[in-house]
């Protein structure tokens, strides 16, 4: 499809370059046209060689040949566009047609996507969603202690810029040597090892700057990205949790490495201040994704900050849960996707979950056995026991599958997009996307 665009927009460009090589002929034409008649009348006593020596005559005979020259190549540009592009796409055609009679159309305000999380899994979600027109904007948890952004914190006491370094890359316009820099990590030796050059980065510029936020927004004008990563807290806060057998820890990782049966989540401490731009985004949001990504660790630590769920609970937008394809050690051990769904209902204020969308498939034995070694199991769609909830469900084949199993980002980013499309009246929506066959399946 962005092929096919590029391709498109080829030829108006190239229709533009020589329309406006055809109207410097002709400005540079009637210049050199009035001077010439000036220099004429002017000189007249003078010889013959002082006239034909004078620059005017030298500026009318260069327009004349940019206006010859441009003329042709319009010509054949426009005979190419109209009679060949006629029968192979008439929809480019019509294009060039409008671009010569008629005005530009005026571009409509793009649909708008919230997606909270965290880790991997929002990053890779993002990769999907950044080619395609919609006003994307990621909202990042704070919450990590783990590796380079864990020793960052602690050291400088500034937030976990790992997550949120993810995000940046994952909307930037290309993949430059600025992205792969920013992602670099330093191997053996010194104080640096282990840290990413993006983590120190940010921290970097959140010491110049004085403000996390601020940094976050300088780093994503560097990098150029589509849309806007925002943290959803400024607040240096940390994920405690509490187990069945009553246990309580706190830490991200110290959650995860327990392999305990997760009863309860809260924050510490448990009112921080939500990123006013956080809120505002929600509200003008067309859609609010949720994951993929883990669980207690990503997903529903966005929703526990004051403010957050209840905006969601009062926006316009429609709420999409992605549910992971895998379980995850220590968090979701044994949890179906209805596990999943009622533990992001239960757990956090959360009220409404719209749409859930869920992999359908399970991936090939030798990868699968693979997973299973190390104790992370395929998670089943049970599609109707969701939709017993009053949940609509999207269940299809979503697995990307590799030397790991991962979501198909560009095949998400399709099936968000098509539902995002279908909030827009009948004459707006547009066939940006292929349609999807989507098979509820209900494999408990």
């Amino acid at each position: 499809m962005l092929l096919s665009l590029r391709r498109k927009f080829s030829h108006e460009i190239r229709a533009r370059r020589w329309v406006a090589f055809l109207l410097l002929g002709l400005i540079m034409m009637c210049f050199g046209f009035v001077f010439a008649s000036l220099a004429t009348i002017v000189l007249a006593p003078a010889s013959i060689e002082t006239i034909r020596s004078f620059h005017p005559l030298a500026l009318g005979f260069s327009a004349l040949s940019a206006f010859l020259i441009s003329s042709f190549w319009l010509y054949r540009g426009f005979r190419t566009a109209f009679h060949i592009l006629d029968i192979r796409d008439s929809e480019l055609s019509s294009r060039l047609r409008d671009f010569v009679f008629k005005r530009s159309p005026v571009h409509e305000k793009q649909m708008s996507m919230v997606a909270l999380g965290g880790g991997t899994g929002l990053s890779f979600l993002l990769k999907g969603l950044k080619e395609l027109p919609v006003d994307l904007t990621a909202i990042v948890t704070v919450t990590d202690d783990g590796g380079s952004s864990g020793r960052l914190r602690k050291e400088l006491q500034i937030l976990p810029p790992g997550d949120i370094r993810n995000c940046l890359v994952a909307l930037s316009r290309s993949e430059s040597l600025l992205s792969k820099l920013f992602q670099y990590r330093f191997g053996e030796g010194g104080e640096i090892e282990g840290h990413s050059f993006g983590n120190l980065f940010i921290a970097a510029m959140t010491g110049v700057i004085g403000d996390f936020g601020n940094a976050v927004r300088e780093a994503s004008s560097i990098l150029a990205i589509k849309g806007h990563v925002i943290p959803v807290t400024t607040d240096n806060v940390q994920l405690s949790a509490r187990f069945d057998d009553g246990l309580e820890v706190t830490g991200e990782t110290q959650i995860s490495g327990a392999g305990k049966k997760i009863f309860a989540v809260s924050l510490s401490p448990q009112q921080p201040t939500a990123n006013p731009e956080a809120l505002s985004a929600i509200d003008d949001a067309n859609m609010v994704v949720l994951g993929p990504g883990s669980l207690y660790t990503s997903v529903i630590p966005n929703l526990l900050v004051p403010g957050v769920a209840e905006r969601i609970n009062n926006c316009r937008a429609r709420v999409v849960y992605i549910c992971n394809v895998m379980t995850q050690p220590g968090e979701t051990d044994s949890f179906n996707a209805y596990d999943h769904v009622k533990a992001v209902l239960d757990k956090t204020p959360l009220e409404r979950i719209d749409i859930v969308v869920v992999n359908s498939r399970r991936a090939a034995k030798p990868l699968l056995a693979r997973y299973e070694s190390k104790r992370q199991y395929w998670v089943p769609p049970t599609v109707k026991k969701i939709e017993e909830l009053g949940i609509r469900v999207v269940a299809t084949d979503l697995l990307l599958e590799s030397d790991l199993l991962r979501h198909n980002s560009s095949l998400l980013a399709a099936i968000l997009i098509s539902l995002l499309n279908e909030q827009k009246p009948a004459a707006e929506s547009k066939d940006t996307v292929a349609d999807y066959d989507f098979d509820d399946d209900d494999e408990d």
